[in-house]
């Protein structure tokens, strides 16, 4: 048996898909969040060629994503993320 974690990868699209934010948790996380479990991870956004840091913010089966030289905030109910 492998001892290596299954990972989630969690897609992110606003502002007509023009910017997008993807991470990566252990599987056995996701489920927290999904049962409500609070979670905070810090990641990437890209829009229109750029790259910026922003904060992935997960609480009561909602994310927030925010941060960068452009305020980025999404508040949306985690069943609107894309998976991986």
């Amino acid at each position: 048996m492998s001892n290596l974690t299954k990972k989630v990868t969690i897609r992110a699209l606003w502002g007509n898909d023009d910017a997008e934010s993807t991470i990566k948790i252990s599987s056995a996380q996701w489920k927290k969040i999904q049962a409500g479990e609070e979670f905070e991870k810090g990641g990437w956004a890209y829009y229109e060629g750029k790259r910026f840091s922003v904060e992935w913010r997960f609480n009561d089966r909602k994310v927030t994503i925010s941060g960068g030289n452009m305020e980025c905030i999404i508040d949306d109910a985690i069943e609107n993320l894309y998976l991986d």
